[in-house]
């Protein structure tokens, strides 16, 4: 995997921890630093300079509120600091907008597909 390979992964992981942590991560930020760039992130395009930028915005702000290496972009967090991965499975949800690494696993497709953060749509299910 290339620098931009790798790059772009770390924004995955970062918007991940974002998507999985958004409640707490807004109450934590306050609405000053968080609507704005939160907002690009959710309709904005991955592959764009303004995008990236909104991820360091809600990055820095998240360490400013406390949140040890922010979102994850500069600093390599450590064990303990960083959501647990889930066990792999055959089935699971994952963003529907395909903005972010998220990924749901469930036991069972019966279940209704649990709703995406970023988006405000239903998970794309994948698997068997």
């Amino acid at each position: 995997m290339g620098n931009e390979g790798r790059s772009r992964r770390v924004y995955e992981d970062a918007v991940e921890y974002l998507c999985r942590n958004a409640d707490a991560l807004r109450e934590l930020v306050g609405a000053g630093g968080w609507e704005i760039p939160y907002a690009v992130v959710r309709a904005g395009d991955p592959s764009t300079a303004e995008w990236r930028d909104a991820v360091r915005q809600l990055d820095r702000a998240a360490e400013a509120a406390g949140v040890p290496g922010g979102l994850g972009l500069g600093t390599l967090m450590g064990v303990g600091d960083w959501p647990s991965a889930p066990v792999p499975r055959s089935v699971g949800w994952v963003c529907p907008a395909e903005r972010c690494a998220r990924v749901e696993l469930r036991e069972s497709t019966a279940q209704d597909a649990p709703g995406c953060a970023l988006s405000d749509r239903p998970m794309r299910l994948v698997g068997d």
